[in-house]
């Protein structure tokens, strides 16, 4: 019994000593912010906080700042990646504000390099009319989440035109916070649980991430069904408030010669002609690119500062030919 209990705790402390030993090889390892997971995380950890506001789910904490894939990260005292602005419009600018997710925000980008402030450039050149375009956008939300944020507290910066930033995943369903010591504190555990996924979804029959993606678009999916129900309500909301409103759709830049998610592509944009709302799709804008090219590290697919620098004069084009107005 002695013997037993003597190799229990030899055991015990054996294991000890090695997750603290991965503990700290994870740790130096990916100190070079090149870990997508391990950041991400990170990012969530360290500028993230539960919104009171319903249905947001998660938003920026005010006044933060970190740097993450190698890049700073600043967040303002509205808790946005952007300069600050005060919610009343001042005389004689025209704002545009984007709602979105990561790729809005501009994971693994600088903030010059996002699409918001290229699109910002390239509106103040040669215009007689100061421009203001405000990213709002905050890391894994989905389109409800960003309706949300936007009936109850975007409008209030008094956008002449919302742009919802739209990406493929945005039809997931809404993230619940779950509350785990060890992915709460060690990077090992984080980076473990990337490595199993991979694992499950190349060797254990997980579904792909094409199989994934297509699957957010079923006709009975939650996540899909909360989009629309959303939009219909941000359509509804910017009538009312006499506020233009523009869907962008953004590719997923893994394969662009022949896109592998046409359907999709064809059902948002169907979302934004029930609603009567103006659609256009980034992706001619890259299709003839490589797609590594577009990505902010190689084994992350945000769009990169390439990437915006082709996006963002699309999308001021479709602002020009629809509100000659204002642009």
């Amino acid at each position: 019994m002695r013997n037993l209990a003597s190799g229990l705790l030899v055991a015990a402390v054996t294991i000890v000593i090695g997750l603290f030993a991965l503990e700290l090889f994870v740790r130096a390892a990916y100190s070079d912010g090149s870990n997508f997971d391990i950041e991400m995380w990170r990012y969530a950890k360290d500028l993230k906080q539960v919104s009171e506001i319903p249905g947001v789910g998660h938003e920026h904490r005010p006044n933060t700042a970190g740097t993450y894939m190698g890049v700073p990260v600043s967040i303002n005292s509205m808790g946005l990646r952007d300069n600050e602005y005060t919610l009343e419009k001042p005389d004689g600018r025209v704002r545009v504000l984007m709602l979105g997710d990561s790729l809005t925000f501009g994971w693994g980008a600088p903030v010059e390099g996002t699409t918001s402030k290229v699109l910002e450039r390239l509106l103040n050149s040669n215009s007689g009319t100061q421009y203001e375009v405000i990213n709002t956008g905050v890391g894994n939300t989905n389109t409800a989440m960003q309706t949300a944020f936007f009936v109850h507290k975007g409008y209030k910066f008094q956008p002449d035109v919302v742009v919802l930033n739209y990406f493929i995943n945005d039809a997931e369903e809404t993230p619940v916070k779950k509350e785990n010591w060890l992915t709460s504190f060690s990077y090992a555990a984080v980076f473990l649980a990337g490595r199993l996924d991979i694992l499950e979804r190349t060797y254990f029959g997980k579904e792909d991430w094409q199989g994934y993606y297509r699957n957010l678009y079923r006709s009975d999916a939650p996540g899909w069904e909360a989009a629309r129900k959303s939009f219909a309500e941000l359509a509804a909301f910017c009538r009312e408030h006499d506020m233009k409103l523009l869907l962008v759709h953004y590719p997923e830049l893994h394969q662009l010669a022949e896109y592998p998610f046409q359907g999709v592509t064809e059902a948002v944009s169907g979302l934004a002609a029930a609603e009567g709302v103006p659609f256009l799709d980034l992706l001619p804008t890259v299709q003839a690119e490589d797609p590594a090219s577009l990505w902010v590290t190689p084994t992350d697919s945000h769009p990169n500062s390439k990437a915006a620098e082709l996006f963002a004069p699309a999308i001021a084009a479709r602002l020009r030919e629809l509100y000659p107005d204002l642009f």
